[in-house]
């Protein structure tokens, strides 16, 4: 089922939140804690994403518009992205900055593990673990944004529970004691 308000409401976070926010968790860090754990956030920022990245390109897997698309057909990379979901939104707002994005993406088969959700999930854990006044919002923005992988067909479930795990392995791994 789909609808244009629940079509808004997936892609604040998916589509916008997502680029936006780790700039503002940053500038939080920045403002209001000592320089190191803005050093933190984008040392263990870049690896959880380098390391999703690698696991993409090793281990490729389709995405749920895949299969809404083509079946059970094989997939081979000589075919072009789908914005999926997000082709809604063009329409929306009569553009097709997704549509062009997403065809042309050389990563067409990255959905294990979901960046996204990992992102949004380190998000929490740091705004948590820095700022625990946040925390109950950070987590609910989360778990918006985990909803809305799935609604605009770019993750099944495992993908989201993949990249959730390497954003707390990456937290409690690459994050000193001190």
């Amino acid at each position: 089922f789909t609808h244009w308000t629940l079509d808004i409401i997936a892609w604040i976070p998916y589509g916008v939140g997502h680029y936006t926010i780790p700039f503002v968790v940053a500038a939080f860090l920045w403002l209001f804690r000592p320089k190191e754990a803005l050093h933190e956030w984008a040392r263990i920022f870049g690896y959880m994403n380098l390391l999703g990245v690698l696991i993409q390109i090793f281990f490729p897997c389709a995405p749920p518009w895949y299969e809404v698309i083509h079946g059970l057909t094989p997939a081979n990379y000589g075919m072009p992205g789908s914005p999926g979901g997000l082709l809604r939104i063009d329409k929306l707002f009569g553009s097709n900055g997704y549509t062009t994005a997403f065809t042309n993406s050389p990563l067409v088969f990255g959905a294990f593990p979901s960046l996204h959700s990992a992102c949004s999930c380190l998000e929490a854990l740091f705004m948590s673990h820095f700022f625990p006044w946040t925390t109950k919002y950070v987590w609910a923005y989360t778990g918006v944004l985990f909803w809305s992988t799935m609604y605009m067909t770019h993750h099944y479930l495992i993908d989201v529970v993949g990249g959730s795990c390497l954003a707390v392995a990456s937290f409690y791994l690459l994050l000193p004691d001190e």
